[in-house]
């Protein structure tokens, strides 16, 4: 199991994925942007987490050890306060599925296929914490979108 330490300023984000490379350059991309970073190797890590303290916004991929990110998406779902859940995969379907749309069906709050740009990150971090400071480095809306398929309202 990975806990990596939690810094001490912004909007708190989970950030979920089995490849210690894509963790280290999200939270790069997140602390330079002013957020704190709390990461976790996979969905079992993630949601001993949570269990244990609050997070604004969770960035989970879909393929991982443990807990996969369909059954964190559906376990985030339950909680009394459901926070949002941006979904990633690089993953292209095997079985004719496509599993962000999936992971759109299971209650994630927005999806991104990897491999994304940073500013489209922002861009979706600010939509959805609408009083954090990515409002200020998001993409202009201009930026395509088409690694997003769907934003859906929290609760």
């Amino acid at each position: 199991m990975y806990l990596r330490p939690a810094q001490s300023w912004g909007p708190r984000i989970l950030v979920v994925d089995d490849d210690p490379q894509i963790l280290i350059k999200i939270e790069r991309i997140l602390r330079m942007n002013g957020f704190l970073s709390v990461a976790a190797a996979d969905g079992k890590a993630a949601r001993a987490l949570l269990a244990a303290q609050a997070v604004d916004l969770v960035l989970t991929d879909i393929f991982m050890p443990q807990c996969d990110g369909f059954e964190l998406i559906a376990a985030i779902r339950t909680m009394e306060q459901p926070i949002p859940v941006i979904a990633m995969s690089g993953c292209e379907s095997w079985t004719g599925l496509d599993f962000l749309d999936a992971a759109n069906d299971l209650g994630a709050s927005a999806v991104l296929r990897k491999p994304f740009a940073a500013s489209l990150l922002l861009q979706l971090i600010g939509e959805l914490l609408p009083h954090s400071d990515a409002n200020a480095a998001a993409a202009p809306r201009s930026t395509p979108r088409t690694a997003i398929h769907t934003l859906r309202p929290i609760g």
